[in-house]
């Protein structure tokens, strides 16, 4: 007798278990931002993202390999020397943040030739290589870009 009340209340604790992990998993997906999202963002700041494939070897964090944009603006001087914003798309905040910790890691010893601006944002990591330390030109619509994402 008491061996079949503990089965049903065994069952109902199992369906609860797993309804809450479903419950997470989705909630997840939710706060995820996509690569196409962060890019309309950007471009309703007027800023002319051209898509420059993999050239040479971008940095790889967390097991992502950056989609790389290069920034066109008007009247730059030199065409032939955009600035460029690497995106990494991370599965969760958790993975961006090891990401960045790996990133910073790398930039420890690094000489630069350009200066890598981060700004972060849930799942989203965005390293803006500005030609110019005191001055970077994208920073202001990349942050206000990153404000609109919801």
């Amino acid at each position: 007798m008491m061996i079949s009340k503990i089965k049903p209340l065994v069952l109902i604790f199992i369906c609860l278990f797993a309804l809450n992990g479903c419950s997470k998993d989705i909630e997840n997906i939710e706060n995820k931002f996509t690569l196409d999202n962060v890019l309309k963002a950007l471009e309703s700041q007027e800023l002319d993202l051209v898509s420059f494939g993999i050239t040479g070897y971008p940095l790889k964090l967390n097991d992502v390999v950056p989609e790389v944009y290069s920034v066109e603006t008007p009247g730059q001087e030199d065409p032939y020397n955009p600035e460029f914003i690497h995106f990494y798309i991370f599965d969760s905040d958790k993975d961006r943040i090891n990401g960045t910790k790996e990133f910073n890691k790398h930039m420890e010893s690094a000489h630069f030739t350009t200066f890598p601006f981060l700004y972060e944002k849930r799942n989203v990591l965005i390293v803006y290589w500005s030609q110019t330390k005191d001055n970077p030109l994208f920073t202001k619509p990349i942050e206000t870009a990153l404000e609109q994402l919801k």
